[in-house]
Formats: structure tokens, C-alpha cells, sequence
């Protein structure tokens, strides 16, 4: 299935949201999602940064929409600026500097390695991603956007160093290779019409080693 009619379909499926009534949605539902960026904002800022876009992603942002509410505290727009209370901007012109088979997990790292890790000038994990949404508590859904290595490229990361969790890529149960963007967006919306409202998930339950 090409990319326009899975998108496709994962909008359709987005609108029987609906008629959930979740007690824990975190930003406004059912979704509702803004205006597609221009492709002229979009290129220019491949330009400046020296990237290009996972084609995925770019087709949705260019397409349907920039942005919105969901999932979680919603998915959040290139053209947006730095969150109220924090949030995640990346160096995007640098690279990610971790990979598939090599994520981080603090819980591997030596006293060193950890001081190192949480050291104000120390940039390297803010590198190379641009950040999808906040699930809250400090924990982030990440697209890697620039990465020397092709199968880092255009996968989306679970990023929790609040908890002292680590960095790592989100792994489709189905299939068992590491989600892009639109497995991403599919399992949210999913995840979301399978459960009890009184249920929730997260992203958390497909962070792993690859």
C-alpha cells in the first residue's frame, strides 16, 4: 500500500475516535489537527538544517496536517518554537548519535559514563531528532532526521532520561522492526480505539534493543 492511502486510512480511523471517552487523553479529544505546511516552509527548513525529511512523515505534514492534539500532548509542528515549560529542541544539523543496535541505556552506563550523560554541556542526545510529542513526566517520542546510518534513519524513539530510563527505538509487535513515523501515528490510533476508556497506554511498552 502506498503511502497517501495508508495515511489515508489511518484518518479514517482517526475519526472513529469519536466516540471514545477516555479519562486520561493528556491534550484535546477527540484529535483535532491543523493545516498542512506548505512545501515551500518545509524545504526551507531541510535547507537550513541540512537534512531531508523522512518521506513518511514529510508527505503528512505536507498533506494532511502540521500538527494536533493528540497523540498524548500532541504532535507537535516544525514550525513551532520552544514549548511553555520546556520540551525538546534538538541540534538537527548535528547527527543522532546513537543506532538501532546501539541505543542508550543508562542502566549500562559506568559513574563516568552517567556524569557525562547528564552534564549541562554535553549536546550529543539533543542531536539529530526532532520531537514528536510529550507523553508528560519528561518522556518524549522522538523521528530521527539525520543519522549516518540508513536504518536509524526515519525511526521513531522513546526518549526518557527524566527516569533515568534511556533512549531507544520503538519496535512494531507485529512485525518486529522499528517503527517510522507512520507505524507511529497507526498504533496510537489503534491502541487507542482497542482499549477501555478508562484505559491508557504508552509508547514505553515498544522501547527496546532492536
Amino acid at each position: 500500500m502506498d503511502i497517501d492511502k495508508r495515511i489515508a486510512n489511518i484518518m479514517a480511523k482517526m475519526k472513529k475516535l469519536s466516540d471514545k471517552h477516555p479519562l486520561y487523553p493528556c491534550g484535546e479529544f477527540p484529535p483535532k489537527w491543523k493545516e498542512p505546511l506548505l512545501e515551500e516552509k518545509v524545504r526551507d527548513f531541510e535547507v537550513r538544517n541540512g537534512i531531508s525529511l523522512p518521506e513518511d512523515y514529510r508527505r503528512f505534514i505536507t498533506t494532511v496536517s502540521k500538527g494536533g492534539t493528540q497523540p498524548f500532548y500532541g504532535l507537535r509542528s516544525i514550525d513551532e518554537g520552544k514549548r511553555k515549560g520546556g520540551g525538546l529542541i534538538a541540534n538537527v544539523k548535528a547527527k543522532f548519535p546513537f543506532t538501532l543496535k546501539n541505543p542508550l541505556d543508562v542502566a549500562k552506563l559506568s559513574d563516568e559514563e552517567y556524569e557525562r550523560l547528564y552534564d549541562v554541556n554535553n549536546d550529543d542526545v539533543g542531536s539529530g531528532f526532532i520531537e514528536l510529542c510529550h507523553e508528560g513526566c519528561g518522556m518524549f517520542n522522538i523521528l530521527i532526521v539525520n543519522s549516518d546510518d540508513k536504518e536509524t534513519y526515519g525511526t521513531v524513539w522513546f526518549y526518557d532520561l527524566a527516569d533515568d530510563a534511556g533512549i531507544f527505538p520503538l519496535i512494531n509487535p507485529t512485525s518486529g522492526k522499528a517503527m517510522h513515523f507512520i507505524d507511529w501515528l497507526e498504533y496510537y490510533v489503534d491502541r487507542t480505539l482497542e482499549l477501555d476508556d478508562e484505559d491508557y497506554f504508552s509508547y514505553a511498552e515498544l522501547a527496546g534493543e532492536y
